[in-house]
């Protein structure tokens, strides 16, 4: 059994597979995915688990030197990005949506809040 860290089996191989540059998300429960993406669902029920505590386990085992967040992103997320110093590019929703389509994978989390859908590019860790 692992000592610390994400236990999810598919979330840490899907991690594991990330090369630089490759794209990911973590969205909302209600974010309309592509057939062909790979979703990693880890909703219980509405509200559990939140945007938040997936992202601040997420963040533990990954390199992001980039992210991308629509324009109706809740301020919460907004600001939260501006203090992790990751460049954040801002588009349309429905450029969100369409951007969707080329990531690895996407995490679905049992998050509400309209809107709190965020892509990472993927880093180095050298």
């Amino acid at each position: 059994m692992k000592k610390s860290g994400l236990l999810n089996p598919d979330l840490n191989y899907a991690i594991a597979r990330l090369g630089h540059t490759d794209t990911w998300a973590v969205a909302d429960c209600g974010l309309p995915i592509p057939n062909h993406v790979e979703v990693i669902d880890l909703a219980l029920v509405f509200g559990i688990p939140t945007f938040d505590d997936v992202l601040d386990a997420v963040l533990k085992d990954v390199v992001v030197e980039g992210a991308v967040i629509a324009d109706r992103t809740p301020n919460t997320i907004v600001e939260r990005f501006s203090k992790l110093s990751v460049p954040t590019d801002v588009v349309e929703h429905e450029e969100l949506k369409k951007q969707i389509a080329d990531c690895a994978f996407v995490v679905r989390t049992g998050e509400t809040t309209a809107f709190a859908n965020v892509i990472f590019k993927a880093g180095v860790a050298f």
